[in-house]
């Protein structure tokens, strides 16, 4: 379902207090070819703590040294002056953007990408940008088995991703960005069960949401596309790596490095898209690959126990 708009979609990058990685993540962008071309607004969150406050001036120094040599066709750098959060930050910054441009890329600092990242994303964004049915582009795709029998260049699932990702303003902007009614959920098991079945511990993720142990903006994009049965987009082999499984991360720790790492193909002959449905095999094994081997299901064993007496003691 090709479009017309073949213009290219700006990339928003999030950033903290990981020089090194933010710079890293983007030369990696920009030996992109169509990076020449494409808007880059980053965005720098503010200090959490004052512990923070001088590695977040470090990263603001190098964003801007980075601004004048950058390959880019133009770079903002949004610096916040009080902390936000990861969640907030890309919630409102995400949102400014497709306010202005009407689609999105979304890097954040401890992602490396391919040199056919955004030549893929922006084709994907133009293909299916008419397709209702498309909530959102991912550049990262799961370890599944089922792929090394795959004969095409992208699948399609109802779970969603946040490794590398673009969307268009009206599926964003619908999100109302992004509500959530606990009650209401918490007391909808065939809901619950639908969620978890698309990424095993996501239900205990929603859990830690409503305690406020967590701010996930994440879990917020998905769960909403698992509402309204919004699908997503994955390329066959990953043009995104996550650079951030060394501990220094708020999200990332080197435990989950042997789930999730994938070697980046660097390149990548044309894609062709297709107008896909979801497909029941790589849902089925990407739902359970958090819970891949003795010491992950162990692990993923113990949260559910703490699922089950959550919900025994709400009644």
């Amino acid at each position: 379902m090709a479009s017309n708009n073949n213009t290219l979609a700006p990339v928003v990058a999030f950033a903290y207090n990981r020089a090194d990685k933010i710079i890293r993540c983007l030369e990696t962008l920009e030996k992109n070819p169509e990076a020449a071309d494409t808007e880059l607004i980053i965005y720098s969150d503010g200090p959490k703590n004052p512990e923070d406050k001088t590695a977040i001036d470090d990263t603001r120094k190098a964003l801007h040294e980075y601004r004048q040599r950058a390959l880019f066709a133009n770079v903002e750098v949004v610096e916040a002056p009080v902390n936000k959060g990861l969640a907030t930050s890309i919630m409102t910054g995400v949102t400014e953007v497709v306010e202005k441009y009407g689609k999105v890329i979304v890097i954040e600092d401890d992602l490396v990408v391919s040199r056919s990242f955004l030549k893929y994303m922006n084709r994907a964004l133009d293909y299916y940008q008419d397709n209702p049915k498309i909530g959102a582009i991912s550049g990262y795709t799961y370890p599944l088995k089922a792929l090394e029998t795959y004969d095409k260049d992208v699948y399609i699932m109802h779970k969603g991703d946040c490794w590398g990702w673009a969307t268009w303003k009206d599926r964003w902007n619908r999100a109302k960005w992004a509500d959530i009614d606990f009650d209401a959920y918490f007391k909808d098991k065939a809901l619950r069960r639908k969620l978890e079945n698309t990424e095993n511990g996501w239900d205990l993720l929603m859990i830690l949401l409503s305690q406020g142990k967590t701010s996930s903006w994440a879990i917020r994009w998905v769960f909403y596309m698992l509402q309204n049965d919004l699908w997503t987009v994955y390329p066959t082999r990953s043009l995104v790596t996550n650079a951030g499984f060394d501990g220094s991360g708020t999200h990332s720790n080197k435990f989950e490095e042997v789930l999730y790492y994938r070697p980046l193909e660097e390149s990548v002959s044309d894609v062709t898209f297709e107008d896909l449905i979801p497909d029941k095999r790589f849902e089925r094994e990407a739902a359970i690959h958090p819970r891949k081997g003795l010491v992950n299901g162990a692990v993923y064993y113990l949260k559910r126990i703490y699922v089950h007496i959550f919900h025994a003691t709400r009644g």
